[in-house]
């Protein structure tokens, strides 16, 4: 146990050491990736969510909802417990699959209007309000990062 315990913290270490030391982490996709930037001025901002497919949510909600449905009654009832355990969770599991984002339009100093939907997330907080100064980052027609 003492071993295990060792190994663990020498791991997390070494994680948080290597991982700790960038300020702003990207996806490997980017890597070499050219990215053009435009500078422009917030016109609007919108809360909006994005819905995912639900798939992985949905299965994990159907194990989960399995596994507790089983533990309730015994025989037959059990297993329409169980079958019911199955069927909502995946419904729950897929109604979890719901991100926060916002929809943002920015009026670019070309004379141009682009509007996209970003994730708000700890790579993309989105600080800024209407009528902020921004550049907009677009990589391989897509607008990555708005800053």
């Amino acid at each position: 146990m003492k071993r295990f315990l060792l190994s663990l913290s020498l791991v997390s270490a070494i994680a948080l050491t290597t991982t700790g030391c960038a300020e702003k982490a990207l996806p490997s996709s980017r890597a070499g990736t050219i990215s053009q930037s435009y500078s422009g001025v917030v016109k609007m901002i919108e809360n909006v969510q994005i819905h995912g497919d639900g798939q992985l949510t949905s299965i994990g909600g159907m194990i989960a909802g399995g596994i507790a449905g089983n533990q309730v009654g015994g025989g037959g009832g059990q297993d329409i417990a169980t079958m019911a355990g199955v069927m909502l969770g995946s419904v729950l599991g897929q109604k979890a699959d719901v991100r926060a984002a916002k929809r943002i339009t920015v009026a670019l100093n070309d004379g141009r209007n682009i509007t996209t939907v970003l994730p708000v997330n700890a790579n993309n907080p989105l600080n800024f309000s209407v009528g902020s100064p921004v550049t907009v980052y677009i990589t391989n027609g897509r607008v990555t990062e708005i800053r």
